[in-house]
């Protein structure tokens, strides 16, 4: 008979009853992120199910997409920063013929190389990317000007950037107006981040990997003052490129970035941990509350905290004293800063911490 074996008169679906929860039984207890009075619902539910003869292996479908959604899960994403005029960042900086003390951010093109006398620099605002991302891939791409044939290799180096610059300010000989580069010619980390090699015929998007330095960006390792992008010294005429000023969007610098967020079914909202983290109060800062300067406590011995502008330059430092730190609201020249929004990295032998404050005067 259906449903019977020979020498045996229990039903199967009681078989599958019984098996059912002997194994809700221990994947609802072990699963920890599933509330214990929705596991005894489903478990039950599930029971009673099988009990009216409902089949195995729909309940096995059930209960691993059950415990699924439990389990974290990532979301694979990919997003392009490619700026315009009013945003962009970049430009080109040059030396000889009297090119030391202009600025070219205007321009529609930059150029590299011609004996290293020109240089490209290039910042992307990364705020867009979440504080969580997995960064997988980081691609810097720029557009060359025209077609080139190249009979010996070319090859451009992308660095990072170390000092505060504006692009239309930005010299051969200063970072911003009326403030010189500690080294002529841009401060820069002299290990190279990526490299591109150039032969033969090339017209189109050129491409550097840049993945470990906005890793490093976003981790707060490093303040995001962007790239510089060099040739070596050689005799051959420049190579140029298009920049953000460009009308034609399409053409103009990017950032590729691809990345994974991390994301879970809903569930029990975990405590806050027990032990203290470093705090910074008031934020918002408002004078018009009586507010007259900001506190950073539960600071580590020895830490100093450096306060930037959006824009990424350091307009102070603080140190740690008896686990606190007090900043006046003022720039290094004692000057108050105005409103926005300003970040903040602690910096101590244990690692780095960041986070932004808000002035609203």
């Amino acid at each position: 008979m259906i449903g019977e074996e020979q020498g045996d008169t229990k039903p199967r679906g009681l078989d599958a009853s019984r098996a059912a929860e002997e194994f809700l039984g221990n994947r609802f207890h072990y699963s920890a992120g599933l509330d214990n009075e929705i596991g005894f619902f489903l478990k039950k539910k599930v029971v009673n199910f099988m009990g009216n003869k409902i089949k195995l292996p729909s309940l096995l479908i059930f209960c691993v997409l059950a415990i699924a959604c439990n389990f974290t899960h990532s979301y694979a994403k990919k997003q392009t920063i490619q700026p315009g005029p009013e945003n962009g960042r970049d430009s080109h900086i040059s030396k000889g013929c009297g090119d030391e003390n202009k600025n070219f951010g205007s321009k529609e093109s930059m150029g590299v190389g011609q004996r290293d006398t020109k240089r490209v620099l290039i910042r992307f605002d990364l705020t867009s990317i979440p504080p969580d991302a997995i960064i997988s891939s980081a691609e810097l791409q720029l557009c060359l000007a025209e077609d080139y044939y190249f009979d010996q290799k070319r090859v451009i180096y992308a660095h990072r950037i170390t000092g505060f610059w504006k692009d239309k300010e930005v010299t051969w000989n200063q970072g911003i107006e009326k403030r010189n580069w500690q080294v002529s010619g841009g401060d820069f980390d002299y290990e190279i981040e990526s490299a591109k090699s150039l032969i033969g015929r090339n017209y189109g998007w050129v491409s550097w990997d840049v993945t470990r330095t906005i890793k490093e960006w976003l981790k707060g390792e490093y303040v995001n003052f962007g790239f510089l992008l060099k040739e070596q010294n050689c005799e051959n005429e420049p190579i140029w490129f298009l920049s953000s000023e460009l009308e034609w969007e399409a053409y103009r610098p990017r950032l590729v970035i691809s990345y994974e967020t991390e994301g879970v079914c809903p569930g029990p909202v975990p405590p806050e941990p027990i032990s203290p983290g470093i705090k910074v109060y008031p934020n918002p800062f408002k004078p018009s509350e009586g507010h007259t300067e900001i506190t950073f406590t539960n600071l580590p011995s020895g830490a100093s905290v450096k306060i930037f502008h959006i824009e990424g330059r350091i307009i102070a430092t603080l140190k740690e004293a008896a686990g606190e730190a007090k900043w006046e609201v003022k720039d290094s020249e004692g000057n108050k800063v105005s409103s926005g929004l300003y970040l903040y990295r602690v910096e101590s032998d244990g690692g780095n911490q960041t986070g932004k404050v808000v002035i609203i005067r």
